[in-house]
């Protein structure tokens, strides 16, 4: 009944926000990185069931459970009648101050995603879903009903749900050579990427290279010096045979005149 509420009063866009799958059922990669993961880890009878965040960072995994939290009881919270309702739904319910009050909550939720190092476009989506809620929630009566339906802080949790996410994924790629854009939605061509490694090894190739090409110079250099110095050293010879030759025909001339 709350999704066909919700349909009725947001159109496609709720459509889209309840219809599309979380980025961990969408992605190969990132359910393949949380199968190995877990496999890879020690599991207790006490302990939980692995969570999908356990692939990220402990910081980036800490940040996304407060935003997780923080949203669910904003926009969540308990069931009532059709729909879901959280505290902002309920809080905005006061004219006047209560619209301000969400706000500031949902400025907050941001401000605590923010410390994930989001990129602008990202922070920017998140802004307009606030904005959008809070000009929904100024409309009387109607205006908080969409506000309860809209559910900004949600939305903004599955941006930045499936942002770390992939975010995470291009960092695996990278870590075994295959290349990737932070944040990218789509299948990205897979290509090697330029890291400092590879820098390395090609300086390596091309310093190597330049050794091999200047010893084959000095050599080459050397030995057509060499060939010179032989070569003047048998014209030299040559020309003191010459000389020889010369003196010993001058010689025998004066013998014969004397």
């Amino acid at each position: 009944m709350s999704k066909y509420v919700a349909k009725l009063a947001l159109g496609k866009a709720a459509e889209h926000m309840q219809n599309k799958p979380s980025i961990v059922e969408r992605d190969p990669e990132i359910r393949a990185a949380i199968e190995a993961t877990s496999a890879s880890t020690k599991k207790h009878w006490w302990k939980k069931r692995p969570q999908a965040d356990m692939i990220l960072s402990a910081h980036d995994r800490q940040i996304l459970r407060r935003v997780k939290s923080r949203a669910w009881h904003l926009d969540c919270g308990f069931q009532c009648c059709c729909c879901t309702v959280g505290l902002d739904g309920i809080i905005g319910l006061v004219p006047g101050i209560g619209d301000v009050i969400c706000l500031f909550l949902a400025l907050n939720l941001v401000r605590v995603a923010s410390k994930s190092n989001l990129p602008n476009h990202i922070l920017f989506k998140m802004l307009v879903n606030v904005f959008v809620d809070f000009v929904l929630g100024l409309t009387p009566i109607a205006g908080d009903i969409l506000d309860i339906l809209f559910k900004c802080n949600w939305r903004n949790y599955l941006i930045l749900e499936e942002y770390l996410f992939l975010r995470r994924r291009d960092e695996l790629r990278e870590e075994r050579g295959v290349g990737g854009d932070y944040g990218s939605t789509g299948n990205s061509s897979i290509s090697k990427p330029i890291t400092k490694a590879a820098i390395t090894e090609v300086g390596e190739e091309s310093s190597s290279s330049l050794t091999t090409a200047i010893n084959k110079n000095v050599g080459a250099t050397e030995s057509s010096t060499n060939n010179n110095l032989d070569t003047k050293k048998s014209n030299d010879n040559n020309k003191k045979a010459t000389r020889n030759g010369k003196n010993t025909n001058r010689k025998a001339q004066r013998n014969k005149l004397k």
